[in-house]
């Protein structure tokens, strides 16, 4: 439930696969961004069908009594998950009176066939983790499923024993987040940026409300903000400017989130969150050619470079769209492959060195 009463909206992710036994499986789910809202809690379920068959046969030349030990061990973790879930199923089959070997491979009386029977086919995990930090980002977060199994006869040590196993896992994650409301309809153009730890914040109105106060408010991941100004409505006209600026004591570690709280004497409101990259020392003299783009993007810098460069492309609201590291050698001119391009629109474009502050940045637009 959201502070104004209303419920929670979903995203949610449903990965199936099959996999073998003795086996990880990895589930990359997309992290929430936080530009979309506030995310309140993620819900995770694991659903585990596993159906099993032997076939064993004695290689004694005499008759023996079998019993077939199956053992397992199911692991599931991943963020939020403390601790890891653990399954176990340990079964014993038989016993069985096997003749002496035939000669005949997995056929006649010295051989018996067992299942298909189904070990598991139940929820494995389900959980609610109110720790949403982990999964806030435009990267990926990582989940991983183990299975390890043993399988082995006791009765004696000459025989033939065959296990398969038909094995699927579905992985339901469900964010849950309350969505920012506009700040109101009178609300224009609010636009946010960095440059070198000073943040610029702008925004209009229409038809201004003198009872209205703004606040300024920001957070280094999405979640938790705090107010760092405030503003009173100026005046009641048809159109109003506000500007307001803040130096951060400290560059922010990656991103820096940037949101304005709208108060009326009754209602709170917020508007959409900005997402914003510190533009440390960037340099005006990279060129970016072709502009508009297409698909791959052509870089001229006034200077050779030589080392491990990270190019990252990012659009309006600051979100990553395409990132790659590369390494120059004593090269003023770069081709950046993009395999998968961005849909039409203007996005920004930083080339760093690895363990440097020094960045190169320009503006790119890309088309169909």
């Amino acid at each position: 439930m959201c502070s104004d009463g209303t419920p929670a909206q979903t995203q949610q992710y449903t990965l199936s696969t099959t996999f073998s036994s003795n086996s990880t499986t990895v589930f990359k789910i997309p992290q929430f961004d936080a530009t979309v809202g506030t995310l309140v809690c993620v819900d995770a379920k694991v659903y585990l069908t596993s159906i099993l068959r032997m076939r064993l046969e004695n290689d004694e030349a005499f008759s023996i009594d079998y019993t077939i030990k199956y053992q397992r061990k199911d692991t599931f973790s991943g963020p939020g998950v403390v601790p890891d879930v653990v399954g176990s199923k340990n079964k014993n089959y038989g016993p069985y009176s096997l003749a002496g070997s035939d000669g005949d491979p997995f056929a006649g009386p010295d051989f018996v066939a067992v299942g298909p029977d189904t070990i598991y086919n139940l929820k494995l995990y389900e959980a609610t983790t109110t720790n949403v930090v982990p999964y806030l980002g435009t990267d990926s977060v990582d989940f991983f499923y183990k299975s390890a199994v043993s399988t082995f006869a006791i009765g004696s040590d000459v025989y033939a024993l065959a296990v398969t196993s038909t094995n699927s896992v579905d992985f339901v994650m469900t964010y849950n987040y309350c969505a920012m409301g506009l700040l109101a309809l009178n609300i224009k153009d609010f636009q946010a940026s960095l440059q070198d730890n000073d943040m610029r914040v702008s925004w209009k109105t229409e038809n201004e409300i003198k009872s209205n106060n703004y606040e300024i408010q920001i957070s280094e991941n999405g979640k938790q903000f705090h107010t760092v100004g405030s503003k009173k409505a100026i005046a009641e006209a048809a159109t109003t400017k506000y500007n307001y600026q803040y130096h951060l004591d400290k560059s922010p570690a990656g991103k820096l989130y940037v949101r304005i709280k709208q108060l009326d004497g009754k209602t709170t409101r917020y508007s959409n969150t900005k997402a914003l990259f510190a533009e440390t020392n960037a340099l005006p003299s990279l060129n970016i050619y072709p502009n508009p783009v297409v698909r791959n993007v052509n870089l001229q810098f006034d200077e050779p470079l030589s080392g491990d460069y990270s190019i990252e492309i990012t659009n309006q609201v600051g979100q990553m769209v395409v990132r790659k590291k590369v390494r120059m050698s004593n090269t003023m001119q770069f081709e950046v492959q993009v395999d998968d391009p961005p849909p039409p629109g203007i996005y920004y474009l930083r080339a760093r060195r690895m363990g440097s502050p020094k960045v190169y940045a320009g503006k790119l637009l890309f088309r169909r």
